[in-house]
């Protein structure tokens, strides 16, 4: 949507709305209202409203717009349909229909004058003045393909669904007994002494015997089995490799720099302080001061109340300013300071820190950029020929090999690769094409065929054959004895690790001194931070299982959990309630999030009233037809 939309998502009453428009899709599913209805020319109908096959493929091609920005790539409509855009589409026009409709039966209305003032309001249709620009307006509108009318139309629709939204949820407040209860629960900390039990230091680990390591081997058949693998015969090049055959001809250069010479000149720059004042007096007033000499920044902060960052404008051209700035500032010289200016902003004192002239671009200076930029050009389009020279050379029987030496490609022979890009040793194969898509090719073609000739990134491609498929399958026993009885003795040591934790866990909880025991183990006792029982607590360093024993025990139990390369043994040393008056914050917090939940709750609830009243039949057949 139009900045204006984003402006009103900071609003509580929106950020509710979207809210409820999510939950009630959600709730609902796309797959709830599918219908096979033979009538081909509605894609959906709700209550009396009909949902017509241009209006969806209309907000299908502007979801996909959105997520193209969002991903920097083009996308076409198959791709856009994978991704789910179909559904979120019908979705999201359906669940705007109901509350529309639910908004009309209610009496519930957008006047006109709130319409203008919401358009006039938005800083995306301002001028530098900040006042509202019709031009600018109609530009972007017809940027984001909307007539005046149907932009109109649309926020009209927004501003009463926001206008809905925002009444089914006003005065949502939790009791404070909820808010107060939660808050001791959530902000309950404890303290907890610790010892460490760490995998190394379990010693006295025996050699396995023969059939305890064909055991393990066997019962751990995932951590020794080996991915498929694929050899592959890879043809890849990339417009770069062109560049050395590309000729660049002088008038070409000559041609390029004459439609495109006001890019390579530099116009005269300024770095400019200014200091900016409501009215005209207090300008004069600091004019005086600046001219006896003191100092431009100390009289912006002293006088004004202006800090560096508002003062320092920078380097600026003549067309980065207000025009009234404009002609103030570029007629005072070096060091120079101007007279008040009034602009739409206020009273401004300008001045001149420094000046960068004007430098007019000969051909000269503009020749190492425009034959790059040409011969990377023609480097990508002979590239695009070559990869259809390829296509055809393969399309009429040739073998990878034999193309690559008729086109004079480079050919390159991969012996193992698994789907994560690594040879047999588990190390990363170098230099293969750039993009994602290389791997996957070569894991979808089958064994003994080519690919298509398929586009690694805008400036290369790429064609795999498949020479030989290797299936997964457990490796034998023979040929990984040493690195199989290394993990069987990780796995013990592992295990008495885990046995010693639970020995001393019991000697806890029945009643021994936890520094008698360290001193007993050479072991250091710690003491942790007070933690809370809240996921992605830090403070406490312990294991989340061991978190969650300290917040079931009284003073004095012990847990243990796995940590890292070890275990963690700890005993609850203090426990300390949560006091709502002495934290307003993080009472404000949970009260914050309470209402959040009842909100979603009232949300759901009128979502479902609404599909009630407004029954939703989707027609798949016409759906897939619309896009």
């Amino acid at each position: 949507m139009l900045e204006t939309i984003r402006k009103y998502s900071s609003s509580i009453v929106i950020k509710v709305l979207f809210a409820l428009l999510i939950l009630s899709f959600l709730t609902w599913g796309v797959g709830d209202f599918i219908s096979s209805r033979s009538n081909i020319k509605v894609v959906a109908e709700v209550g009396s409203a009909d949902i017509s096959p241009a209006q969806v493929n209309r907000e299908f091609v502007r979801d996909m717009s959105q997520l193209e920005r969002v991903f920097g790539t083009k996308l076409d409509r198959e791709q856009a349909r994978a991704l789910g855009v179909a559904d979120r589409t019908i979705g999201r026009i359906v669940s705007e229909t109901l509350y529309n409709l639910g908004a009309r039966s209610l009496g519930v209305i957008a006047s006109d004058a709130a319409i203008r003032t919401a358009i006039e309001r938005d800083r995306s249709f301002a001028d530098q003045t900040g006042k509202f620009n019709r031009s600018r307006f109609q530009q972007i509108l017809m940027a984001e393909g909307y007539t005046e009318q149907g932009y109109i139309a649309r926020l009209r629709e927004e501003m009463v669904r926001a206008q809905l939204g925002g009444t089914i949820v006003a005065g949502v407040v939790p009791p404070k007994s909820l808010v107060d209860a939660i808050y001791r629960h959530r902000a309950e900390k404890r303290v907890a002494q610790t010892l460490f039990i760490a995998d190394d230091t379990m010693t006295d680990i025996p050699e396995p015997a023969a059939e305890q390591l064909a055991a393990f081997h066997t019962e751990r058949a995932e951590q020794f089995t080996a991915p498929e693998y694929r050899r592959l015969t890879v043809i890849d090049f990339r417009a770069k490799d062109l560049e050395g055959e590309v000729a660049i001809e002088e008038q070409e250069i000559r041609d390029h720099y004459a439609q495109r010479q006001e890019e390579f000149n530099r116009p005269e720059m300024r770095h400019l302080r200014q200091i900016v004042v409501p009215d005209e007096a207090k300008a004069k007033e600091i004019r005086q001061m600046l001219g006896e000499g003191r100092d431009f920044m100390t009289v912006a902060k002293e006088s004004a109340g202006l800090d560096e960052e508002t003062v320092d404008l920078g380097e600026v051209s003549r067309t980065q300013l207000l025009q009234e700035l404009a002609d103030a500032a570029f007629s005072l010289p070096d060091g120079a300071i101007s007279e008040p200016v009034e602009s739409p902003l206020g009273w401004h004192l300008i001045e001149v820190a420094s000046i960068t002239p004007a430098h007019h671009a000969t051909i000269d200076d503009a020749r190492p950029a425009l034959t790059a930029e040409l011969r990377r050009d023609k480097s990508v389009d002979a590239l695009f020929n070559l990869a259809n020279r390829l296509e055809d050379t393969l399309g009429g029987g040739a073998t990878v090999e034999e193309a690559a030496k008729n086109l004079n490609l480079r050919l390159r022979a991969i012996e193992a690769i698994d789907a994560t890009g690594k040879d047999t040793d588990g190390k990363p194969v170098a230099n293969l094409p750039a993009g994602g898509r290389f791997l996957e090719t070569a894991f979808e073609t089958p064994e003994n065929q080519d690919s298509l000739v398929t586009e690694a990134s805008s400036d290369a491609y790429f064609v795999v054959h498949v020479d030989k498929v290797t299936p997964s399958a457990l490796r034998p026993l023979d040929g990984i004895r040493d690195q199989v009885a290394a993990a069987w003795k990780i796995a013990q040591r592992e295990a008495k690790a885990k046995a010693t934790a639970d020995a001393l866990v019991t000697r806890l909880m029945d009643g021994e001194d936890i520094g008698k025991i360290a001193g007993e183990l050479r072991l250091e006792v710690k003491t942790t931070e007070p933690f809370t029982r809240q996921p992605g607590n830090t403070a406490s360093a312990l294991p989340r299982p061991v978190v969650t024993e300290m917040f079931k025990a009284k003073v004095g139990g012990a847990a243990a959990g796995r940590g890292d390369d070890g275990y963690v043994v700890a005993r609850l040393q203090n426990i300390l309630p949560a006091d709502p008056a002495a934290d307003a914050d993080g009472v404000a917090a949970v009260e914050r999030s309470l209402a959040d939940s009842l909100r979603g709750d009232i949300q759901g609830s009128f979502a479902s009233t609404l599909r009630q009243e407004f029954p939703v039949t989707i027609n798949r057949q016409a759906l897939e037809e619309s896009l």
